[in-house]
Protein backbone atom coordinates (compact mmCIF):
# COMPACT_ATOMS: atom_id res chain seq x y z
CA UNK A 1 0.00 0.00 0.00
CA UNK A 2 2.99 2.10 0.55
CA UNK A 3 3.89 2.25 -3.24
CA UNK A 4 -0.18 3.32 -3.73
CA UNK A 5 0.23 5.78 -1.37
CA UNK A 6 3.49 7.34 -3.16
CA UNK A 7 1.96 8.52 -6.12
CA UNK A 8 -0.60 10.80 -4.44
CA UNK A 9 1.67 11.95 -1.89
CA UNK A 10 3.88 13.22 -4.91
CA UNK A 11 0.84 14.38 -7.05
CA UNK A 12 -0.42 15.93 -3.59
CA UNK A 13 2.40 18.38 -3.41
CA UNK A 14 2.89 18.62 -7.34
CA UNK A 15 -0.59 20.09 -6.84
CA UNK A 16 0.12 22.41 -4.03
CA UNK A 17 3.74 23.76 -5.60
CA UNK A 18 1.69 24.31 -9.33
CA UNK A 19 -1.18 26.01 -6.94
CA UNK A 20 1.15 28.35 -5.31
CA UNK A 21 3.34 29.12 -8.22
CA UNK A 22 -0.26 29.85 -10.23
CA UNK A 23 -1.08 32.16 -7.28
CA UNK A 24 2.09 34.03 -7.57
CA UNK A 25 2.16 34.87 -11.07
CA UNK A 26 -1.52 36.06 -10.76
CA UNK A 27 -0.37 38.56 -7.88
CA UNK A 28 3.08 39.74 -9.79
CA UNK A 29 0.66 40.46 -13.10
CA UNK A 30 -1.61 42.21 -10.46
CA UNK A 31 1.23 44.11 -9.75
CA UNK A 32 2.43 44.49 -13.13
CA UNK A 33 -0.62 45.85 -14.60
CA UNK A 34 -0.84 48.48 -11.61
CA UNK A 35 2.44 49.50 -12.00
CA UNK A 36 1.72 50.10 -15.68
CA UNK A 37 -1.34 51.72 -15.19
CA UNK A 38 1.17 54.00 -12.58
CA UNK A 39 3.58 54.67 -15.18
CA UNK A 40 0.95 55.75 -17.39
CA UNK A 41 -0.90 57.73 -15.56
CA UNK A 42 2.40 59.84 -14.65
CA UNK A 43 3.36 60.32 -17.92
CA UNK A 44 0.28 61.93 -18.75
CA UNK A 45 0.90 64.13 -16.24
CA UNK A 46 4.61 64.53 -17.30
CA UNK A 47 3.04 65.79 -20.83
CA UNK A 48 0.71 68.16 -19.48
CA UNK A 49 3.20 69.54 -16.80
CA UNK A 50 5.26 70.23 -19.98
CA UNK A 51 2.63 72.11 -22.00
CA UNK A 52 2.25 74.52 -18.54
CA UNK A 53 5.91 75.15 -18.68
CA UNK A 54 5.71 75.91 -22.14
CA UNK A 55 3.07 78.34 -21.59
CA UNK A 56 4.96 80.01 -18.51
CA UNK A 57 7.43 80.15 -21.02
CA UNK A 58 5.97 82.04 -23.45
CA UNK A 59 4.10 84.04 -21.05
CA UNK A 60 7.30 85.20 -19.35
CA UNK A 61 8.70 85.71 -22.52
CA UNK A 62 5.75 88.06 -23.43
CA UNK A 63 6.01 89.81 -19.87
CA UNK A 64 9.24 90.91 -21.01
CA UNK A 65 8.58 92.64 -24.27
CA UNK A 66 8.22 96.39 -24.75
CA UNK A 67 4.25 96.22 -25.37
CA UNK A 68 3.52 94.37 -22.65
CA UNK A 69 5.70 96.46 -20.39
CA UNK A 70 3.53 99.75 -22.33
CA UNK A 71 0.35 98.40 -21.75
CA UNK A 72 1.54 97.63 -17.60
CA UNK A 73 2.45 101.09 -17.44
CA UNK A 74 -0.69 102.55 -18.79
CA UNK A 75 -3.33 100.65 -17.12
CA UNK A 76 -1.25 100.11 -13.58
CA UNK A 77 0.58 103.75 -13.38
CA UNK A 78 -2.32 105.77 -15.68
CA UNK A 79 0.81 106.32 -18.36
CA UNK A 80 0.52 108.25 -21.56
CA UNK A 81 3.27 108.89 -24.50
CA UNK A 82 3.98 112.44 -24.97
CA UNK A 83 1.35 114.78 -27.12
CA UNK A 84 -1.63 111.57 -26.34
CA UNK A 85 -4.49 112.43 -25.31
CA UNK A 86 -6.88 109.77 -23.25
CA UNK A 87 -10.50 109.30 -23.63
CA UNK A 88 -12.77 107.77 -21.40
CA UNK A 89 -15.68 106.32 -22.94
CA UNK A 90 -18.47 105.49 -20.46
CA UNK A 91 -20.16 101.63 -20.43
CA UNK A 92 -23.26 103.24 -19.38
CA UNK A 93 -24.88 106.22 -18.42
CA UNK A 94 -23.95 108.32 -15.13
CA UNK A 95 -24.58 111.66 -14.22
CA UNK A 96 -22.63 114.77 -15.31
CA UNK A 97 -21.14 115.28 -11.74
CA UNK A 98 -19.61 111.45 -11.88
CA UNK A 99 -18.28 111.49 -14.45
CA UNK A 100 -16.25 115.00 -14.39
CA UNK A 101 -15.36 113.57 -10.92
CA UNK A 102 -13.87 110.70 -12.66
CA UNK A 103 -12.11 112.13 -14.76
CA UNK A 104 -10.40 114.21 -12.76
CA UNK A 105 -9.40 110.85 -10.65
CA UNK A 106 -8.09 108.93 -13.43
CA UNK A 107 -6.20 112.27 -15.16
CA UNK A 108 -2.60 111.66 -13.24
CA UNK A 109 -2.19 114.30 -10.12
CA UNK A 110 0.33 114.93 -7.75
CA UNK A 111 -1.82 115.63 -4.96
CA UNK A 112 -5.76 116.28 -4.39
CA UNK A 113 -8.01 118.19 -2.22
CA UNK A 114 -9.39 116.57 0.61
CA UNK A 115 -12.89 117.46 -0.50
CA UNK A 116 -12.42 115.52 -3.64
CA UNK A 117 -10.66 112.40 -1.93
CA UNK A 118 -13.45 112.08 0.88
CA UNK A 119 -15.77 112.18 -2.34
CA UNK A 120 -13.83 108.94 -3.98
CA UNK A 121 -13.55 107.44 -0.34
CA UNK A 122 -17.32 107.71 -0.73
CA UNK A 123 -18.53 108.04 -4.04
CA UNK A 124 -16.20 106.22 -6.60
CA UNK A 125 -16.45 102.64 -7.56
CA UNK A 126 -13.07 101.88 -7.82
CA UNK A 127 -10.97 102.09 -4.35
CA UNK A 128 -9.40 105.46 -3.25
CA UNK A 129 -5.61 106.01 -4.06
CA UNK A 130 -3.25 106.77 -1.79
CA UNK A 131 -1.57 109.95 -2.65
CA UNK A 132 0.47 111.14 0.38
CA UNK A 133 1.80 114.45 -0.58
Amino acid sequence: MSKLLRPRIVLTVTGTIVVFILFSLAQEMNRRWQVEREVSRLEQEAQELQKNVIELENLNQYFKTPDFQERLAREKLNYRAPGEEVVLIPEQEQPKEVETVKSQLIKPTISSSVPLRWWNAFFSAEPPALNRS
